[in-house]
C-alpha cells in the first residue's frame, strides 16, 4: 500500500466515523450532559467508551463482512429493545438526581476518580455496544467498498480512521458540555440535566416502541 492509498483509506475511515457519530442521538445528548455535569477531564472517559465501541464494531464488520449481518438480523428487535430500556434507566437516574438537587458531577463519599472514570467508560461503552445499528452501518460500508478493504493493512488503517473520528467527535461533545458548565449557574445546570433526562427518555421510548412495531 503506497502513501496515496494510505491517506485516502485513512480519510475514508475518518468520514465513515463522522457519519456514525455526528448525527446527535441519545448518546450525543448524554455526552453533552456528561461534560456539563463533570467537566471535560472527568467526562472524557465516557467519550473514550463510545469511541472504542465504534472502533470495535468497525473491526468486526471488516473482519466478518457479510457473515455477521444475517446473525444480527436474526436477533430481531431484542437488541434495540434492550438498548431502549437501558436509555430509560439512564434517563430515570438523571431525572432523579436533578430533582434531588445533587450537584452536577458529585460522586458518592469515598469514590475514587480513577474508579469513577472506569465506571463512566464502561457505562457509555455498554450503551453504545448494545445498539446493533453501528455494526450494520459499518457492515454496509464494508460491503460497499468491497475488495478495497480485504487487505489487512488497508482494513486496519480504515478502522483506525473510524476510531479516531468517533473519539474526536465524542470528545468535542464533552468539551462543549464542559464549556457550558463554566458559564452556567447551578440552577441552569439542573435545568440542563432535566432537559437531557427528558430527551434521553423520549429517545428510549421511541426505540422501544419502534422495536415492537
Amino acid at each position: 500500500m503506497n502513501a496515496a492509498q494510505l491517506i485516502s483509506t485513512f480519510g475514508a475511515g475518518i468520514l465513515a466515523g463522522l457519519g456514525a457519530t455526528v448525527p446527535i442521538g441519545a448518546i450525543g445528548v448524554l455526552l453533552l450532559k456528561e461534560g456539563n455535569d463533570r467537566g471535560w477531564r472527568r467526562g472524557a472517559p465516557a467519550a473514550c467508551g463510545v469511541g472504542l465501541a465504534d472502533f470495535l464494531y468497525c473491526v468486526v464488520a471488516l473482519a466478518a463482512g457479510t457473515v455477521v449481518a444475517p446473525v444480527v438480523e436474526r436477533w430481531g428487535r431484542w437488541p434495540a429493545a434492550v438498548g431502549g430500556v437501558l436509555l430509560l434507566v439512564v434517563a430515570a437516574l438523571t431525572l432523579r438526581n436533578a430533582y434531588r438537587g445533587r450537584p452536577p458531577g458529585e460522586e458518592p463519599d469515598g469514590a475514587r476518580p480513577a474508579l469513577t472514570g472506569l465506571r463512566r467508560f464502561a457505562l457509555f461503552f455498554g450503551l453504545t455496544i448494545i445498539n446493533p445499528m453501528p455494526l450494520l452501518y459499518f457492515l454496509a460500508i464494508a460491503v460497499g467498498l468491497g475488495s478495497r478493504l480485504h487487505e489487512p493493512a488497508v482494513a486496519g488503517v480504515f478502522a483506525l480512521g473510524v476510531g479516531i473520528a468517533s473519539l474526536g467527535w465524542c470528545q468535542v461533545l464533552v468539551a462543549v458540555g464542559a464549556a457550558l458548565r463554566s458559564r452556567s449557574t447551578e440552577a441552569t445546570q439542573r435545568r440542563i440535566s432535566l432537559a437531557g433526562g427528558i430527551i434521553v427518555a423520549i429517545c428510549g421510548v421511541a426505540v422501544v416502541v419502534t422495536a415492537f412495531l
